[in-house]
């Protein structure tokens, strides 16, 4: 694992591999920060979630006689098993309004709903989706939970209420939908008033992103063009960067749909490929089937760096960066490596 490209590399972006998470029996699906960034998550075809510390090199393995050798093993905190019977394709986090910590999980058709901190299983969604589900996310205080599925639907379902059916079905995309994501802001005025805009984002292997506004009955498509098998929002909600099975990632104007970049220089066309970028909103990352993760300028549209996640050659499908912090991401191989990445290794350490 190396950079392939060191020279003249900012600051801000990732260079080095400062950790390994280590413990999953097979491939990981899907890894995800918190939103505070102190912690991931990791979801894995063995059919478990594990969270990481991944500043905190595993004391277990303090007593190597040479770390700087080999790329160290990160914290592993907890391992969540209960309720999944099929591998784990989605995970992430949510604060619910009581200030628990929520673990929300696909395992197949499942959606399942666990306490973060005591692993307690708390809801199992299931019965709806007639395919897989290949993402999740959840609403502001994780009073709704919403799963996106190859079954081309969206559930929305209540994250307060008992009941075990959908609230709301969005039946609108042709084909798989490969990612949702929510966008909730409050808004004040001169008089002291506020106004709440709450809105969901998909994406779908149909080639379109729909942006519905339930608060107005009103929805949004804009074709890319292409399937989409992953996308991103920039941190100041302007932009919307979406990875596309031809091998371009699209960079839109979200209010106006306009195309404001294309990116290419990864291998596509076989794998669903996260795309993410960076907390400052200067770089575009790129998940590769030909084992790297391609960093680009998100103004220039140039590449900047190229991380070589794997020297066997096999897919990097999934990818997660930083919410605070630019220079740190995480990548996952079909070689059973996952790696967090930072430019250098100054924030992690052994105690």
């Amino acid at each position: 694992m190396r950079a392939l490209h060191q020279e003249d590399v900012p600051s801000f972006l990732p260079l080095i591999p400062s950790s390994r998470l280590v413990g999953h029996d097979g491939p990981v699906q899907s890894v995800t920060f918190t939103d505070d960034g102190k912690y991931c998550l990791t979801g894995g075809h063995d059919r478990s979630v594990q969270l990481w510390n991944p500043f905190r090199y595993d004391p277990a393995a303090s007593s190597q006689p040479s770390p700087s050798v080999m790329v160290p093993p990160a914290m592993p905190i907890q391992t969540y098993t209960s309720g999944y019977t099929h591998p784990i394709t989605s995970v992430t986090a949510a604060e619910s309004r009581t200030g628990s910590q929520v673990l929300v999980a696909a395992s197949q058709k499942t959606l399942v709903i666990s306490d973060l901190i005591t692993q307690q299983l708390k809801r199992r969604f299931q019965g709806h989706h007639l395919g897989t589900i290949n993402a999740v996310t959840a609403a502001k205080h994780a009073e709704a939970y919403l799963s996106a599925s190859y079954d081309g639907t969206v559930a929305i379902w209540d994250g307060r209420s008992s009941d075990y059916k959908p609230i709301q079905v969005l039946k609108d995309a042709k084909d798989s939908v490969t990612g949702v994501h929510v966008v909730q802001t409050q808004e004040g005025d001169d008089r002291g008033t506020s106004s709440a805009t709450a809105k969901i984002r998909t994406a779908s292997i149909d080639g379109v992103v729909r942006t519905y506004d339930l608060r107005k009955g009103l929805v949004e498509a804009d074709d890319c063009g292409s399937p989409i098998t992953g996308m991103a929002p920039t941190k100041d909600g302007e932009c919307l960067a979406v990875s596309c099975l031809d091998g371009t990632i699209r960079l839109v104007q979200v209010d106006s749909g306009e195309l404001l970049n294309t990116y290419s220089g990864h291998k596509a066309g076989n794998y669903a490929l996260d795309v993410g970028i960076l907390a400052n909103d200067a770089t575009i990352l790129s998940a590769s089937e030909d084992g790297t993760c391609i960093l680009s300028d998100l103004v220039q549209a140039h590449r900047v760096q190229a991380l070589e996640v794997s020297s066997t050659g096999r897919p990097t499908c999934s990818i997660a960066t930083h919410p605070k912090i630019s220079s740190v991401v995480i990548t996952a191989n079909y070689d059973e490596t996952t790696t967090v990445w930072s430019h250098d290794s100054s924030q992690f350490f052994w105690d």
